[in-house]
């Protein structure tokens, strides 16, 4: 019974930590990284902690973690996602618009834009094209959108949907043994309060359910070294393992 019991507790575990599972609503299309001038394209750049963060839907949480010395400095981001129904090969990636709400925090920026924009080239890559550019991003959004794009009607305008990508920075200042830690998180999840950018994929005839990406971000100075809080899902996983232990013990 107690063999039972262990089993039981391992299987519980592996429940409780496992994200359910839905339609694949986004998926990674680029991303491109500007810290302090050091560009990384397609890649996470070696300062990221991916391990929060899923590469193919793009949702959860990206940690990156920079520590120069003192000294003045920013760190740009750039996600271009496609939002919709990713089981539906036609779902039109141009058949998107982007939103921001909520208050900056001291030293954060954004800008949404557009990806590769099929509808108009001419505006194509806004978004990377300032990440690389460096420093505070420029607070716009030139894809504010929601007039129907699902047959490409609508190819030029800002009430035009189109591909949209979207751009988080951070400036920032650190002291003598300081590191700054930049949090990056996606989720379907609307935030409760702080700034956010937001990426909607309407209902269109490939898309049954307007889906909403929602981006937010934040930088922190620390002292160099300081090991982060271990997130609730590790630390349930370690006292399900102590009762499995102990439960062992026991049967000893």
């Amino acid at each position: 019974m107690r063999r039972l019991g262990v089993i039981g507790l391992v299987l519980l575990c592996l429940l409780l930590i496992q994200q359910p599972i839905a339609r694949a609503d986004s998926s990674v299309q680029d991303v491109l990284f500007n810290v302090n001038g050091a560009i990384t394209q397609s890649a996470f750049p070696g300062i990221a902690n991916t391990g929060g963060y899923n590469a193919t839907t793009g949702l959860g949480t990206l940690v990156l973690t920079f520590n120069p010395g003192a000294g003045t400095y920013f760190i740009d981001a750039g996600f271009d996602l496609s939002v919709g129904n990713q089981s539906v090969p036609t779902v039109p990636f141009w058949n998107e618009y982007g939103a921001s709400g909520g208050t900056l925090a001291a030293g954060q920026s954004w800008i949404i834009g557009t990806g590769a924009s099929p509808n108009d080239p001419s505006t194509a890559y806004q978004v990377f094209n300032a990440v690389a550019a460096g420093g505070a991003l420029p607070g716009t959004n030139s894809v504010p959108g929601t007039s129907d794009n699902y047959t490409q009607q609508c190819s030029t305008g800002a009430s035009c949907n189109n591909d949209v990508a979207s751009g988080m920075g951070f400036s920032f200042t650190l002291g003598a043994g300081e590191e700054a830690v930049v949090t990056l998180n996606f989720s379907q999840t609307a935030p409760g309060s702080g700034f956010y950018l937001s990426q909607t994929h309407p209902i269109d005839p490939d898309n049954n359910s307007a889906t909403t990406i929602y981006f937010t971000g934040s930088e922190v100075n620390q002292p160099v070294g300081v090991v982060g809080t271990p997130e609730p899902g590790s630390v349930l996983l370690l006292g399900l393992g102590l009762g499995a232990l102990s439960l062992l013990k026991l049967r000893k």
